[in-house]
């Protein structure tokens, strides 16, 4: 999340976590989900809204008793101590990490569509380790361009969004409804599946804690904030999934660029090269944005006494850690090039869900803590907490075990990194 000036407003909050939540799976999944949901899709994307929206509450309640910047892992330090606040640090980190690698998959395969060769293995790879050295160049001399590029694909990202609805609104209106088929929907093949790639879509409200001390009254703004977000989130995916069963009727299961090929329906072959152009533009912007993030992220962990070697904050002339840059784009690099699209988001629900532990058992052991402010309270107290607990555990179900193997790699890398530095003091 790029830095603001002091006082950033309610408008600016949600508006800033809207763009942050929304990437792109909103134009590359729906097809994926229509497969595995089915006839009960949009159920799997409400109930994947409603599961986030829980978690989010309980970022909404430590973030209005701690509005030190940093979100779930300095919630998890103040309650349990300095080794699991360093772990859910590592794995916020690594969140940053795979979605530059996601971002970087999906704009390539988005890519596809415009330039078929891309999908051919030495091309795909080539342009991958291209990406990575780019980000890695541009990174080396500072975050300057960093705001502006987020800012371009904000605007870009939006534009995507309301020319769909509104071409589509436009084509309903036409009286092209010979193919609305959502009552003739798939069965059901993987309702787990559905529902973990469209909880994927949300994962992005975990960053909105970590700016809390730019804001105004963090304590009271973002509890509202972040249900604002969830909730508007929630309605987009569900819009953008219905508009996709009903311009592309069974079409759906068999696209791999849903949204262009909505557009190829209502515009023909100029309008999907368009949304193409415009869809490429905002995944990488997204992307270059996390790589400038991320490693300033990982710098800050290193400055706390303890957690990683302080070579990795260190700056060059430009301002920039290097060292941090260096460990980023070489793990991203290596993600892009080992694993699918669909593989990579597994890894970020998986990156963020160690963070929703830290979170919610942070809550819980912080609950009757005298030393913090009161804030917000949660509707049912304690059973609303039980019940997210019951969520996490069936997200915990959706991951392959491939997926279990490499968090848990990440995790024992993080430890030696930590174990190395505690050691050296």
């Amino acid at each position: 999340m790029k830095k603001f000036k002091k006082g950033i407003g309610f408008p600016s909050v949600v508006l800033l976590g809207i763009n942050g939540v929304i990437g792109g799976g909103l134009f590359l999944l729906p097809s994926t989900m229509y497969k595995q949901g089915g006839q009960y899709v949009l159920l799997a994307i409400a109930l994947a809204g409603i599961s986030a929206t829980l978690i989010a509450m309980h970022y909404a309640v430590m973030s209005s008793r701690i509005d030190e910047d940093g979100g779930a892992w300095v919630y998890t330090k103040r309650a349990f101590g300095h080794y699991p606040g360093f772990l859910v640090g590592w794995f916020g980190w690594l969140f940053g990490v795979i979605t530059i690698s996601a971002e970087t998959a999906a704009f390539l395969k988005t890519l596809t569509g415009l330039v078929p060769a891309v999908g051919t293995p030495l091309v795909y790879n080539s342009l991958a380790i291209g990406i990575m050295l780019l980000l890695g160049v541009m990174n080396y001399f500072g975050t300057g361009i960093a705001s502006r590029i987020d800012d371009a694909s904000s605007l870009i990202k939006i534009g995507v969004i309301l020319a769909v609805f509104i071409a589509t609104v436009v084509w309903l209106l036409l009286g092209s409804t010979s193919q609305f088929s959502i009552a003739q929907a798939k069965p059901v093949h993987d309702f787990s599946g559905a529902f973990g790639n469209a909880f994927y879509m949300f994962t992005g409200f975990s960053l909105i804690p970590i700016a809390a001390k730019e804001m105004k009254n963090p304590g009271k703004m973002l509890p509202r904030a972040i249900l604002t977000v969830m909730l508007a989130t929630t309605a987009i995916f569900v819009l953008m999934q219905v508009v996709a069963m009903t311009v592309l009727g069974d079409h759906l299961a068999g696209s791999s660029l849903p949204v262009a090929d909505i557009f190829n329906v209502i515009l023909g072959r100029v309008g999907r090269t368009i949304i193409i152009t415009g869809m490429m533009l905002s995944i990488i912007g997204v992307a270059i944005a996390t790589s400038f993030n991320s490693p300033i992220e990982l710098a800050s962990m290193a400055r706390e006494r303890g957690f990683l070697p302080r070579e990795f904050s260190r700056l060059n002339r430009y301002g920039a850690p290097v060292g941090a840059i260096l460990l980023t784009i070489a793990i991203s690099g290596g993600l892009i090039l080992s694993g699918s699209y669909l593989f990579l988001i597994k890894l970020i629900v998986l990156s963020d869900f160690v963070q929703y532990l830290g979170t919610i058992f942070s809550s819980i052991k912080l609950r009757g803590d005298a030393t913090l402010p009161t804030g917000y309270k949660l509707p049912g107290g304690k059973w609303m907490t039980y019940l997210t607990i019951v969520v996490v555990a069936y997200l915990f179900t959706t991951f392959a075990f491939t997926t279990v193997l490499v968090g848990i790699g990440f995790a024992i890398l993080g430890t030696i990194i930590y174990s190395v530095e505690q050691r050296r003091h």
